[in-house]
């Protein structure tokens, strides 16, 4: 039997999932919010299996599985730090990544 992954790997997954649900929400992907995204995921130490298995969801065009906002609340800040960086990697933050910023704090709990 497979041992269950720790919770920060768990905890990891769901920011890596939350991350690709943010870089698809405008319906295009660019190169570099892939880099980012796979830059965060190494940085966090998420497996390659779990990595591939999330990417080829985006490769396949079928829907990605939705974060875990349970794990997600254990550490708001770390999953506001991933998603701002995501989002201010291009050096331009518009007001539709404002509002989503918006959202994923009003999602966690996180009071303006």
């Amino acid at each position: 039997m497979a041992t269950p992954p720790n919770p920060d790997a768990r905890f990891h997954i769901e920011v890596i999932k939350l991350l690709l649900q943010v870089a698809t929400s405008d319906d295009r992907v660019t190169r570099e919010e892939i880099d980012q995204i796979i830059d965060t995921a190494r940085g966090f130490s998420v497996s390659l299996t779990e990595l591939s298995a999330l990417t080829r969801c985006l490769q396949e065009g079928k829907p990605l599985p939705p974060p875990n906002l349970g794990l997600l609340r254990d550490n708001p800040k770390a999953v506001i730090d991933a998603v701002h960086s995501l989002v201010a990697g291009d050096g331009q933050v518009d007001e539709a990544e404002i509002e989503m910023m918006r959202q994923i704090r009003e999602l966690l709990g996180i009071t303006p």
